[in-house]
């Protein structure tokens, strides 16, 4: 709530559209096309694989409006701190110079940490843990805590208060504050701002290892930092970093990077490019990019056939 009230002052207009997949990465996937000024991306619509996609600019994709509700002038800053040095390290990982390279290592890790956090799937998992939070502050003010909470209804109102209707009312007057912040979105400028943080620690003991495809190439969806686990034959992604055994991050057509063991450049063999590219399917929630010309029309419509995502 301190920092809550430290970003209340803050006088910067609001952005309204804020890229989820950094332009200087959808860049990487950008190349030219006839009869068109710029770089373009072609995005391919999971929901309706059917449509005839059209190319469009790096700036015209991978953004929500109003993602970020709270404060967004602020964490567009944080953002910026890694986006505006991402060319270099994107030029060094195709010169192959990036991994003898401390400072290009952590703004590769930090490029994995911004687009794990800054994600749909996020946002998701705090409305999830907020309501669960909530609802378990409401019970144990009701059991275990009553006594706390009459406590403070006397100390603020004079009245001892006993019925369980009566303490359910005064303990959503005490989690009013914090209900209001997260509706504001107040709490979700606040806590991802702390798991940008907590991430960028975390990733900062891994290995970085860049993957370039044998033959083919890879694309990138809308959700595209993923922790992934093997048991066995069975691959998951979407689970906690501690309990990923790696994290990966499409950064253009030829390179996937990965955190692994060690650091090195590694081939991925055909059936591993399809493989990634099908988690990138999977896990998006609408769209995928690939560059204009790419070959991959087919195999993204018979993934998303086979993967069919809800009609939101």
């Amino acid at each position: 709530m301190t920092r809550i009230a430290e970003l209340a002052s803050e006088s910067d207009a609001p952005i309204k559209r804020q890229h989820l997949i950094s332009q200087v990465l959808l860049a990487q996937f950008a190349t030219p096309i006839r009869h068109t000024a710029g770089l373009h991306v072609r995005p391919y619509d999971l929901r309706n694989p059917q449509r005839v996609p059209k190319a469009r600019t790096p700036r015209g994709v991978g953004w929500i409006e109003d993602f970020v509700p709270y404060a967004s002038a602020s964490i567009e800053q944080v953002w910026k701190q890694v986006e505006q040095h991402l060319p270099e390290a994107f030029a060094s990982v195709a010169a192959g110079t990036a991994l003898d390279e401390p400072e290009t290592v952590a703004l590769l890790q930090d490029a994995i940490a911004l687009h794990w956090v800054r994600s749909q799937h996020y946002r998701d998992l705090h409305k999830v843990i907020f309501r669960a939070f909530y609802e378990e502050r409401l019970r144990r003010f009701l059991d275990e805590d009553q006594v706390l909470l009459q406590q403070a209804v006397w100390e603020r109102t004079g009245l001892i208060v006993t019925g369980r209707e009566g303490l359910a009312l005064h303990a959503e007057r005490v989690l009013q504050p914090m209900a209001d912040a997260y509706e504001s979105g107040a709490l979700f400028r606040v806590r991802i701002e702390a798991a940008f943080a907590k991430a960028r620690s975390l990733l900062a003991n891994h290995a970085v290892q860049i993957l370039r495809p044998r033959q083919g190439e890879f694309l990138i969806g809308d959700n595209p930092a993923l922790t992934v686990r093997r048991d066995g034959p069975r691959l998951s992604y979407n689970m906690a970093i501690g309990d990923a055994h790696s994290v990966v991050l499409p950064i253009g057509p030829g390179y996937v990077l990965s955190t692994g063991p060690q650091p090195e450049y590694l081939q991925a063999s055909p059936a591993e490019v399809d493989e990634l590219n099908t988690l990138q399917i999977c896990a998006a929630r609408r769209y995928v990019y690939t560059r204009p010309n790419s070959n991959l029309r087919s195999f993204i419509t018979r993934r998303s056939r086979e993967h069919r995502l809800p009609n939101e």
